[in-house]
């Protein structure tokens, strides 16, 4: 089953094959001459400076902006949003050494900062030192992105069912902190309980009405549900509270496919990809555009530039391995598969389709190994097809001849 990738939770299916990333057809970015300028080229002010850094990286030029963004910092030690946003671009870049200095440096310069708790979070959960990763994924709470990521980091060390209960019982301990309700929504969102995180979603939001974490959260609960229609009115009510938010742009688009209104959503994928150009999602998601229409080489050429700007974006992965299986490229499949399982641990849906490419080339005893690793997957859909594929490959046991 194909869908396409959501912002903050939800998972996908995936599509095609080959070729190298598209060359950009910018050449790189032009500082207006009246901006205040100094030797790395960008513009003084911190807000242009992100956004000349993000118009490189849409030009295909990730190296060149963090180049440039690393000489602004050491002429603007105390921006910490462009800071922060050039350990991002490291994190990018897959060099999760030079993320984690820049993150821990920006903590030891201005103390607690939840934004860069998370960030440090998610580097050390990359680099598999899950109990640190826990730790900052903590301190960045309530009402983060943390919570999903500590969803997938529980589930590693086995004790899931603690995490969910003691994020439960926080919720019901402080039934008027819409933070802590949040939480319980995105965890049980994580685990595939939409009906669940609906409702603890719409707690938080009577308590607070605009909250656009809140609102894009219900719309993904109602996504799942098959609630398509409530799904658009509850992100456009997040585009209402904060117009541009890139998370809700990209699940309005993800709602608008489910509807099969393709131009629309393309349209405001090009959108949010163009607001956060180092982001995947909507890249990802313009490459399954392109691969329902057939045009499976242009949605590999989209895959290979998400992967680009996000090396541990499952979706990629799952997306790229699925392609060159359905042609074939059964190489191709498991070196992008077993790349992606390195980068996202515990992924179910990838061994599903890395045991579909070893079972068409006969490695039976391979397909079903993998095969046994997504029967723990967390979605139902995923533990069903891997339950289906094993006995498919199991021969049945002889009966015994009837007795006269």
């Amino acid at each position: 089953m194909r869908s396409p990738t959501l912002s903050l939770g939800l998972a996908l299916a995936g599509l095609l094959a080959l070729l190298t990333p598209p060359m950009p057809a910018a050449a790189g970015f032009v500082v207006n001459p009246s901006s205040a300028q100094r030797s790395h080229g960008f513009p003084a002010d911190p807000k242009a400076a992100v956004r000349a850094a993000r118009a490189l990286v849409a030009a295909g030029h990730l190296r060149r902006a963090i180049a440039a963004l690393k000489l602004y910092t050491v002429e603007h030690p105390r921006e910490i949003g462009v800071r922060r946003f050039l350990g991002d671009l490291y994190y990018r870049a897959g060099d999760l050494r030079s993320a984690r200095r820049s993150y821990l440096a920006i903590v030891a310069d201005f103390g607690g900062d939840r934004e860069t708790y998370n960030r440090l979070g998610s580097v050390y959960a990359s680099e598999n030192h899950l109990n640190r990763a826990i730790a900052y994924f903590d301190k960045s709470l309530p009402a983060s992105d943390s919570v999903i990521d500590l969803v997938s980091l529980h589930r590693r060390k086995g004790d899931l069912s603690g995490f969910i209960s003691y994020t439960r019982a926080q919720a019901r301990s402080h039934p008027n902190d819409p933070g802590l309700q949040d939480d319980l929504g995105q965890v049980y969102e994580s685990v595939r309980r939409p009906g669940r995180a609906e409702r603890a979603f719409r707690r938080a939001l009577a308590l607070a009405p605009q909250d656009v974490g809140a609102l894009n959260g219900l719309g993904l609960a109602m996504l799942a549900q098959g609630f398509v229609k409530d799904a658009i009115a509850n992100f456009r009510q997040c585009l209402n509270e904060l117009p541009g938010d890139y998370k809700c742009t990209n699940n309005l688009a993800v709602a608008d496919l489910n509807l099969n209104r393709v131009v629309d959503a393309e349209h405001l994928l090009k959108v949010a990809h163009a607001m956060r150009p180092e982001l995947p999602e909507a890249i990802v998601n313009l490459g399954y555009i392109r691969d329902e229409r057939g045009d499976w080489r242009g949605a590999v050429r989209r895959y290979l530039q998400a992967l680009a700007v996000g090396p541990f974006w499952r979706d990629a992965y799952l997306n790229l391995g699925i392609d060159y299986e359905r042609h074939h490229l059964y190489a191709l499949a498991e070196s992008v598969l077993l790349k992606g399982i390195a980068a996202v641990p515990y992924d179910g849906a990838m061994h599903v389709v890395l045991g579909q490419t070893y079972a068409e080339q006969g490695k039976t005893t391979l397909a079903l190994a993998q095969y046994a690793f997504a029967t723990h997957a967390l979605d139902p859909h995923v533990r069903n097809v891997a339950k289906r594929l094993i006995a498919a490959l199991t021969p049945a046991s002889p009966r015994p001849p009837p007795r006269r």
